[in-house]
């Protein structure tokens, strides 16, 4: 009875969070989403290397007592540094990781007892070690959470999550949403499908409590979501090649619900109806569900809002939650124009190619899925929606031109002019309609051979997210590549024999960049530079992280694809920005000792440095 009342408060809780009437706040903690107590630590920069460690801690005591112990501390704007340090010390718990525990997967094994199996067809040796040294990363960034978060869950920003699951790394101790994709993909190859789908589960479980999918299993978290993959990864696991029929089709049994409701999520609430060329459209957005700061970066965004006038900010704060909702967090992508200052930001007044072109591959696994259940006017249903979205792609986005889509502006009336990468996503999931068939040889053939596509492939460390430089925001730009985008645009083209070697040439130049940047550095980052193989990105919010999830399942998933194909170098230079320096990278928890009495790192960052030094004096 215990455990089915707390279980009923958690839904309550969280669907108190989410679907509230759109008052603008991320959730209604008045610690961890609003409220003085949130702007008074944020603002006097108690943590001013990351305002998200703030909002990652765990109460000591119950939410009541901690607001009833800052109203003792009088007026907010009177409130200095010393009296907050000792506030927080007095009622949070010191580490954000307090209410994680590690977890080592019990499906993992190591490559000398079977784990892995596609070790044995790669055939590189450098590559065997590099696909080893990622296998052995998955124990280091596994978490479950204490069922203690569940019956105490207002003392948490972390939601709880009732399987272990694979964290990004960092400064990300939570599951992401679109990351899991090819974390779930890296698992797979690892052999890991017990995890994977205990991960897919967690998400089954978000939505039924939450309503959709958020960013990430936070309460503040919880009024935006991400590019929306839930569909792809049941996918993924049911056409793995080690998923039994008899498995696959529990997961499908056990999904089916939760993708239903995770449609009506995006058809409900992100929607933007327009006409184009004479024909009325409603077609999908990003709107991030929020009109105050991020509280993981409340002070960041106060300060970006604060150029503008009163009546501009709260577009401001709802633009920036629809930039971090899209995944591309940030980019000139979402700016009035390419070239515009960030405070411009306008990411819920553009319509994006990649986002309709993911909910068309929602639409078509559940026609699939409902055909396989037997209802045939659900899939009938859902088959019809992704023809039709597939149409509309075209008519909308599809720029013949330039022999290329582009993302649809509902101010202008118009196509945006730039070109970034995610534009290729109607390939990625096939989403054709019924008028043009875009995988077809001669259509891929035009893409291949378009502007956009010679010059974005053209860079040694692997293909930028665009075109354009970034600005002092923005990290979804040039230089940076990132893991998610190499994988879409070497699948869309692996799955025509056609223009399997192409495919083949963009994998090796990515994996040559990871994995030159591991022999260097001993780290895998999260986005690398394409002007120097090897060496990591940079720009955006906080220094570069470390771990990390979807770059390590990316390279596991292109050597699943190429395991003979692909070669290393014969020789690899380092670059001078491979391994950043030790105060920066993401694995160091910022140190508290000026804020709240007390300093932490991760020790694993200072035997990994050690690692690397000697790996060259051995060399």
């Amino acid at each position: 009875m215990k455990m089915r009342w707390t279980f009923c408060c958690l839904i309550i809780s969280l669907a108190r969070c989410a679907t509230a009437a759109d008052d603008g706040l991320p959730c209604d903690s008045k610690i961890y989403c609003s409220g003085d107590l949130l702007h008074t630590v944020q603002t006097l920069k108690a943590f001013p290397s990351d305002s998200k460690f703030f909002v990652d801690l765990p109460l000591k005591v119950t939410e009541a007592e901690a607001l009833a112990e800052f109203a003792k501390l009088g007026a907010p704007d009177k409130i200095t540094l010393p009296q907050i340090q000792e506030f927080l010390n007095k009622t949070f718990k010191a580490r954000p990781e307090e209410d994680l525990r590690p977890y080592k997967p019990t499906d993992f094994k190591p490559i000398s007892q079977g784990g892995m199996s596609i070790y044995a067809n790669i055939t590189d040796a450098n590559y065997k070690a590099l696909a080893e040294a990622i296998h052995i990363k998955w124990e280091s960034l596994g978490r479950q959470i204490p069922k203690t978060v569940e019956e105490n869950q207002r003392q948490h920003s972390i939601i709880y999550l009732p399987h272990p699951f694979i964290i990004p790394g960092g400064r990300f101790r939570e599951i992401y949403y679109w990351d899991s994709f090819w974390t779930i993909q890296g698992l797979l190859v690892s052999g890991m499908a017990e995890t994977a789908r205990g991960m897919i589960r967690n998400f089954i479980h978000l939505v039924n409590t939450v309503g959709h999918i958020p960013n990430g299993n936070r309460v503040y978290y919880t009024k935006r979501s991400q590019p929306p993959f839930l569909a792809l990864m049941v996918e993924a696991f049911v056409n793995h090649k080690d998923t039994t029929p008899a498995t696959g089709r529990e997961l499908i049994d056990e999904a089916l619900p939760a993708l239903v409701k995770e449609h009506k999520f995006w058809t409900d609430n992100r929607v933007a109806t327009f006409t184009y060329n004479s024909k009325n459209y409603t077609l999908n957005i990003y709107k991030g569900g929020i009109s105050e700061p991020r509280p993981e970066s409340y002070r960041e965004d106060r300060e970006i809002a604060e150029t503008l006038p009163a009546d501009q900010q709260e577009r401001f704060y709802r633009a920036i939650g629809a930039g971090a909702e899209s995944g591309w967090d940030f980019s000139t992508r979402w700016m009035d124009t390419q070239d515009a200052d960030f405070n411009t930001i306008r990411t819920h007044t553009i319509v994006p190619v990649d986002l309709n072109a993911l909910l068309c591959a929602h639409e078509r696994i559940l026609g699939d899925y409902y055909t396989l259940t037997g209802n045939t006017s659900e899939a009938e249903r859902f088959k019809s929606l992704a023809q039709k979205r597939g149409d509309e792609i075209h008519e909308v986005f599809w720029n013949d031109a330039k022999a290329m889509w582009r993302d649809y502006d509902l101010k202008t009336g118009a196509q945006r002019e730039d070109f970034y990468i995610s534009h290729i996503a109607p390939l990625f999931t096939r989403c054709s309609g019924s008028t043009v068939n875009i995988t077809a040889t001669p259509f891929m053939n035009r893409l291949l051979h378009s502007y956009d596509m010679k010059t974005v492939t053209s860079y040694p460390g692997g293909v930028p997210q665009g075109l354009k430089e970034p600005n002092k925001h923005t990290q979804w730009d040039l230089p940076n590549a990132w893991p998610p985008h190499q994988l879409m645009l070497v699948e869309s083209f692996a799955a025509n024999s056609e223009f399997r070697s192409q495919a083949l040439q963009w994998a090796q130049k990515w994996v040559t960049a990871v994995d030159t940047g591991h022999r260097c550095s001993g780290y895998f980052y999260e986005k690398y530079d394409v002007n120097k193989v090897g060496a990591y990105g940079g720009g955006g919010e906080y220094a570069v992280q470390e771990g990390f999830g979807w770059t390590n399942g990316g390279i596991l998933r292109l050597l699943e694809l190429f395991p003979s194909e692909l070669r290393a170098p014969a020789s690899h230079t380092c670059p001078a920005t491979a391994a950043p320096p030790t105060a920066t990278i993401g694995t160091t928890v910022a140190s508290s000792a000026t804020t709240a009495g007390t300093s932490f790192m991760v020790a694993g960052l200072i035997l990994g440095s050690i690692a690397v030094a000697l790996r060259g004096v051995l060399e």
